[in-house]
């Protein structure tokens, strides 16, 4: 069962809509898909649906349960009850999907393939169907989770829009990041990259301007200046820094035209739609007719179904009428909100210079939209797409009397004085041309030939888009063959209009099918194959996994040769590596044709053991040192995702969980944590495994957990791995059972026995490497024992093992901490230099979290010298990586408030802290600057009660952390010195 969570929920089961009717149903089943398979506790469930304070809430919560296994009829057993939980086996393939594309843009992003980074961001976006869980926000978890998916839909925005600004096409991104900052004014990225495309457009003024306004909004609204960044680049833009220029060849041909489409291009007044790849045939009577009529103000519709050619017809218009006057051409399709209707005509607006950029109120942006059209000689206004925002379009074309206004929709707007044009199908002539024309067959077609032409145009109704479909095919077939075989699988190519029930996934369906009928035995074969492979696979990968029976490996690249020539298989290439790749439509259908064939276990089983092998095969030569390495591994997540997901409960499930424990260090240099805890909780009761396996895995398993912040989970992960490891004389495996125990001594904030065992553990290291880990832990727990001096000492034995192995990710993490205990020696320049170099390699390793721990140092020093913005900049930045509220950027922020004096917003981040139930080290952190909060509410009384208590809890934990515990002097002296550790 499938759960669509990007947008109003919705639920399938094969292909079959399943209504729950329900809010609270439909939350419960939302909520245990988000969980991906993992139980939720009955208390974390009820609140998560009802909130903290709720009578009876297990008793509740069992009710909305019962209902929602009664809506989901025979389905009901996707509902399952264990002792940890309820859990569904229910997926959230919309959020799956997405965040698999992302992975791809991250990727793409690392080795510079801008074009990659733009596909991969607009594959993720087309996901999205409106506001994540948009009709759960008033349920607690929704209104949260939904907030954070459509802060990520910005973020992949934003990273579309700088791949494609980087491609050179700053004119086409301009239109949209005004609509974007115009809904998001105080968002820095947005407005910094809308001043660069600004910039790159030869608007230096305007691109001024925006990072002004932006200026002026944060110091009115939030009473911050602007971030560093946004601050140099101002600067940058009144230098006319080269390096802001866009790349020579972007500059040279925009992307949507061929070299050709450009020189041989009039030059155009104003700006409209870019040339198309292939020429307009017919519709001239239609393009007259609308041209005599667009001549005089009105408003005219052009109605039609889907595939009959609007849309062309209309930006044909625009381009020929761009020749005489000011033309506005608004594609409504990309928009997913009728509010967005607005932002994206202003947008059009100032990319064409119709108006400068930022003079139209984005909060009257009606009213600035005609008075911007009263301005212009004759305009012509065209609106595209616009069946899914008719109310909006409508209210718009009301308000624009007197100008030429032309939509095109598959149904009538219903306003006053609308002209209705509708555009029905191609006259008999023009389709065999047309035909003729996107078949290449120009002086070919006998007198016969002809006859079956008609037959063929007359299948697909004559629409134009039903005409070129099948003019496709005869890459295949002859046009005779093609006549042999019209019947109504042809006419299901275009059947149904857009949003019909069924319509389009039944046209496709059908076209596979046919197109299957005409491969041979061997393409059959490898396409269904094929569909194992999650985000293709190279051709070494496919010789390795689909060969099996008649099949050779020997075969697999002819066939796949085949398969693309027939546009079933598409090629991507990344420098010299090149992907077969299956459309997901396809993949499907493959995979439908796997199970037929009865092959779907063989081919998961042998697809998980390529994957292991791969994993091994990379790790091998460093462990993951280098950031190619770590790289190299997440080039291929989707399929690694897939065999892990594909797995639990299976016969090759013991393989799943080697797999998992290969995964290690990948996951800990990215800091997926919560993902590898997803995947061992699936994995380790795996039946088969060997006592030294099992513990390993559980070992590792309970590393993840502990840095989730589930830190009793961790320590009885551990603490079974422990018992498995003792009999085992396996020094090797104990090491590691012994450096992560550590490692939870640390966090649940038991340092003293923390420093003895990793001292223990340095001590008999089997390696420098090993010793290098322990050092580092141990430099971490003297850190909070309030010894920096020789956790530096500690760090810096660690990190210069490191760098003689080159690992990039242990000197992430190294220079990080130290640059944490330079702080606390007051060596502050240094230890901002040692943050810069760990920050080198963290981006390097896109380690998400070293990155934000690096910027709470920087905010550090900035307090301690008294910069109080760039403090609070700072921790900002960090607290916007954090997954959770239990994270110490929450506290640090506290803190840089209390000293800018904003009391009420430092209580409400530590409230949220301490709602989160942490623990460890982040508590008493947190405790400590709960006192100057005490302190700054005129509370004295409270806040030396509150001291004495957190000096006998440090006390009792040897926390002696320098940047919290200065925090514990009272300004009366009652307290002179900080508190010291036993």
């Amino acid at each position: 069962m499938d759960v669509l969570v990007l947008g109003p929920v919705q639920a399938w089961a094969d292909g079959v809509a399943v209504t729950v009717d329900r809010p609270l149903e439909r939350a419960v089943l939302v909520r245990l898909a988000l969980a991906n398979r993992v139980p939720v506790p009955d208390g974390r469930l009820a609140e998560d649906l009802w909130g903290a304070e709720v009578e009876r809430p297990v008793q509740r919560l069992r009710v909305v349960v019962s209902r929602l296994r009664a809506a989901l009829g025979p389905l009901a057993d996707v509902i399952g009850r264990t002792p940890a939980g309820y859990q569904a086996t229910v997926t959230a393939t919309d959020l799956l999907a997405a965040e698999a594309a992302a992975q791809r843009l991250h990727t793409a992003r690392r080795g510079g393939d801008y074009a990659a980074v733009a596909s991969a961001a607009k594959e993720a976006l087309a996901l999205w169907r409106g506001h994540a869980l948009a009709d759960l926000r008033t349920i607690p978890f929704a209104a949260a989770e939904g907030d954070r998916l459509d802060d990520w839909r910005l973020s992949l925005t934003v990273a579309g829009l700088e791949a494609n600004l980087e491609l050179g096409a700053a004119g086409e991104v301009v239109t949209e990041l005004t609509g974007l900052v115009g809904r998001h004014p105080l968002h820095e990225p947005l407005s910094c990259l809308l001043a660069l495309a600004l910039y790159r457009t030869g608007r230096q003024a305007d691109a001024l301007e925006r990072l002004a306004r932006l200026r002026r909004a944060l110091s009115e609204e939030l009473g911050v200046d602007p971030a560093p960044d946004t601050s140099a680049l101002e600067l940058r833009i009144l230098d006319h820094d080269p390096a802001l220029r866009a790349p020579a060849t972007a500059e040279a041909t925009p992307p949507s035209a061929s070299p050709v489409d450009v020189v041989a291009s009039e030059p155009q007044p104003w700006p409209v739609v870019a040339a198309p790849m292939t020429s307009f045939v017919g519709r001239g009577r239609e393009f007259a007719t609308l041209t005599t009529r667009l001549a005089q103000p009105g408003l005219t519709t052009v109605v039609g179904v889907a595939g009959s050619g609007k849309s062309r017809l209309a930006a044909e218009l625009a381009r020929s009428m761009a020749r005489s006057r000011p033309v506005v051409f608004v594609e409504l399709a990309p928009l997913g909100r009728a509010e967005d209707v607005l932002p994206a005509v202003t947008a059009a607006l100032e990319a064409g210079g119709l108006v400068s950029g930022g003079s139209i109120d984005p909060n009257d942006q009606l009213t600035g939209i005609i008075a911007a059209l009263g301005e212009c000689a004759n305009p012509l206004l065209v609106l595209d797409n616009a069946e899914h925002v008719t109310p909006s379009v409508a209210e718009l074309v009301r308000a624009t009397n007197g100008f030429s206004v032309l939509v095109t929709s598959q149904q009538p707007l219903g306003v006053p004085g609308e002209s209705v044009y509708p555009l029905g199908p191609l006259d008999r002539s023009v389709g065999v041309a047309l035909f003729i024309e996107r078949a290449g067959l120009h002086g070919l077609v006998t007198a016969a030939e002809r006859d079956e032409l008609v037959a063929i145009c007359a299948a697909v109704d004559w629409l134009p888009l039903g005409i070129e479909l099948a003019a496709g095919l005869t890459r295949t077939l002859t046009i005779s063959q093609l006549a042999q075989r019209i019947d109504d699988r042809v006419r299901l190519l275009v059947g149904g209009a857009r949003g019909a029930a069924g319509g389009r996934h039944t046209s496709l369906r059908v076209a596979l099918d046919w197109s299957h009928e005409l491969l041979a035995e061997r393409e059959r074969t490898v396409l269904r194959r094929l569909g194992s492979f999650a985000g293709g696979c190279t051709l070494e990968a496919a010789e390795a996994v689909l060969p099996d029976g008649d099949l050779e490996p020997g075969d697999v690249a002819p066939a796949l040769a085949d398969l693309v020539n027939r546009n079933l298989v598409t090629v991507q290439t990344d420098g010299a590596t090149r992907r077969f790749v299956l459309l997901e439509t396809v993949r499907d259908y493959a995979q439908a044709r796997l199970a037929e064939a009865g092959e779907v276990e063989r081919l998961h089983a042998g697809h998980l053991r390529w994957c292991l092998d791969l994993v091994r095969a990379i790790g091998a030569p460093d462990d993951f040192a280098a950031a190619e390495s770590v790289a190299a591994v997440f080039a291929e997540w989707p399929n690694i995702l897939a065999a892990l997901e594909r797995a639990p409960g299976t016969s090759w499930a013991t393989d799943g969980l080697r797999l998992a424990v290969e995964m290690h260090v990948p996951w800990l240099a990215r800091a997926w944590f919560r993902e590898a805890q997803r995947h061992y909780a699936a994995l380790t009761d795996s039946a088969g495994l060997a006592a030294h396996e099992l513990a390993q895995a559980l070992s590792h398993y309970g590393f993840h957990t502990l840095m989730t912040g589930d830190l009793e989970a961790a320590a009885v992960r551990l603490a079974k791995a422990g018992e498995l490891a003792a009999p085992l004389d396996d020094p090797e495996l104990a090491q590691t059972v012994r450096y992560y125990q550590g490692i939870v001594d640390i966090e649940r904030c038991r340092l003293p026995e923390a420093v003895q065992r990793l001292r223990e553990g340095e001590r008999s290291a089997m390696s420098d490497t090993q010793g290098s880990s322990f050092a580092d832990a141990l430099g971490t727990a003297l850190l909070y024992s309030g010894d920096p001096a020789e956790a530096l000492a500690a760090y810096t034995r660690s990190t210069k093992v490191d760098a003689a192995h080159e690992d990039e990710h242990g000197l992430s993490r190294g220079l990080g901490n130290q640059a944490k205990a330079l702080l606390d020696l007051g060596r502050v320049e240094e230890a901002l230099a040692t943050a810069e170099e760990s920050d080198r390699y963290a981006r390097r390793l896109d380690d998400r979290q070293i990155l934000p721990l690096n910027d709470l140092t920087r905010a550090a020093a900035a307090l301690a010298a008294g910069n109080l913005d760039a403090a609070e900049s700072y921790c900002r930045a960090a607290l916007a990586h954090e997954e959770d509220a239990a994270g110490l950027a929450r506290v640090d922020l506290a803190d840089v408030l209390l000293a800018k004096g904003e009391t009420a917003a430092a209580r409400r981040l530590l409230d949220e802290f301490f709602a989160a139930a942490p623990g460890g080290v982040a508590l008493l952190a947190a405790r400590a600057v709960s006192v100057t909060l005490r302190q700054a509410e005129g509370d004295a009384a409270g806040a030396r009660t509150l001291l004495e208590q957190i000096r006998a809890e440090a006390a009792a934990a040897g926390f002696g952390w320098r940047r919290y515990t200065q925090r514990l002097v009272m300004p009366d002296g009652v307290c002179e010195t900080p508190v010291k550790p036993r």
